[in-house]
């Protein structure tokens, strides 16, 4: 019995560490930036310049691969991930490839769905999945 209870806390242990590195890895990110405006105007500016030539605003910045980890840490499929956007699942892919970039407008629901708990997330794909058959109705 006290195996299998450690193998459960040697889980939970693990999931827990997972959750709290992804709640602050943007947090992260927004530190440094501060920090850079912080520095002065020689130090931020060519960083900035670069990112807005992108389309990306400077706290909302994702890599392909932030995308991809972002849609199957929420366990969807392209075509499904590509809803809350409004583009499709091949739009998706392309993201999550390099192959394209999200718009701004993408950038920032991507910015507002990294930020959520996980219970926000379930409530949120409950939501949806409730929704579905009111619309084929």
């Amino acid at each position: 019995m006290s195996g299998n209870q450690s193998k459960v806390d040697d889980k939970l242990r693990r999931l827990v560490r997972e959750e709290v590195a992804a709640a602050i890895r943007p947090l992260r990110k927004q530190i440094a930036e501060l920090k850079k405006e912080l520095a002065g105007p020689e130090a931020g500016k060519p960083e900035k310049q670069g990112k807005a030539v992108s389309g990306q605003k400077s706290t909302a910045v994702f890599e392909a691969e932030d995308i991809a980890r972002l849609r199957k840490k929420w366990k969807l499929k392209r075509d499904v991930f590509g809803e809350f956007f409004g583009v499709s699942g091949e739009e998706i892919r392309n993201w999550e490839r390099g192959r394209s970039k999200p718009a701004p407008r993408h950038l920032e629901l991507l910015a507002h769905i990294r930020g959520m708990s996980r219970k926000e997330r379930v409530a949120l794909l409950e939501s949806i999945a409730a929704e579905k058959p009111a619309e084929n109705l």
